[in-house]
């Protein structure tokens, strides 16, 4: 079994097809199929079901697949460390819009200062996203909300919360104090479904009883704040995005009795990932601010 076994079987894979893997590859489709049947004797399982002139991946072959992106990588790096400067360091990591807007600069201002010829590439989306692209070894590390999953390993990163905010001059503020049924048929100015504040506030209003509808939904926090600054609802964002606007006076959080909208921020990366130095170092510059 070699590493062009691998990168033959995870192209496969990916195609779900031997003839356009083998376009993919630049080789022949016979030449294709028998690598396929290498790995196969090799590890004495079935890697492929052939059905009907469609490939279906076996349990076998996924758990294969999932080894094989992350030493495929390993092996990339390893060249490209011989072959490169040791001092210019590569690293791509993924970001939750929290970190995205208020806290990843920081880390890449002081590794960058550590390591001027380094090459870092950031890439924001929502939770959901940055764990498929970890498992498809398509980011290093991601810096998100905390998540239990059984193939990713979690290292504390900050506490975080999520808050409520309205324009001051909102009803709500009137009342001395503030419930979840209270808010359940506001406006509601919320993220869509997948992003990590939208999934928590529903968990938390579903474990009161309480099924909410939204009166807008947006994948921009920005679209979210100005909304509610204008008074057209109540905005459930993280409360790094909005404590400029708090401090302000242009937004004011309401507070929610009974309610925690707490979270914990997180060092993400596949159990199955080998921890270069690189990864190592801005991960340990992380911890120390």
């Amino acid at each position: 079994m070699t590493i062009r076994h691998l990168r033959i079987f995870v192209i496969v894979h990916d195609e779900k097809n031997m003839t356009v893997a083998a376009n993919k590859l630049f080789m022949t489709q016979p030449s294709v199929s028998q690598a396929v049947k290498e790995l196969e004797n090799y590890y004495g399982v079935v890697l492929f079901e052939r059905l009907a002139r469609k490939l279906y991946v076996t349990e076998s072959g996924e758990k294969l697949y999932q080894y094989a992106i992350h030493i495929i990588k390993l092996f990339d790096e390893l060249e490209d460390s011989i072959k490169e400067d040791a001092v210019k360091k590569k690293l791509i990591i993924g970001a939750n819009f929290t970190v995205g807007a208020v806290l990843i600069n920081k880390y890449i201002e002081k590794f960058k200062y550590l390591y001027p010829q380094s090459e870092i590439m950031v890439i924001v989306n929502k939770a959901s996203v940055l764990m498929e692209m970890i498992r498809k070894n398509e980011i290093d590390l991601a810096l998100m909300e905390e998540k239990s999953e059984p193939d990713l390993m979690k290292e504390f990163l900050c506490e975080d919360r999520i808050v409520i905010a309205a324009n001051p001059s909102h009803p709500l503020f009137s009342k001395k104090e503030v419930t979840a049924y209270d808010i359940v048929n506001e406006h509601l100015l919320l993220r869509e479904k997948g992003v990590g504040v939208r999934n928590l506030f529903e968990q938390r209003m579903n474990q009161a009883g309480l099924f909410i509808k939204p009166y807008w939904e947006s994948t921009s926090t920005t679209a979210i704040i100005n909304a509610a600054k204008n008074n057209m609802g109540i905005a459930v964002v993280p409360f790094q995005l909005v404590k400029e606007y708090i401090s302000l006076g242009s937004l004011k959080e309401l507070k929610v009795k009974d309610m925690d909208f707490s979270r914990k921020l997180a060092i993400v990366y596949h159990k199955n990932k080998f921890l270069t130095s690189t990864m190592k170092d801005f991960i340990k510059i992380c911890h120390e601010m």
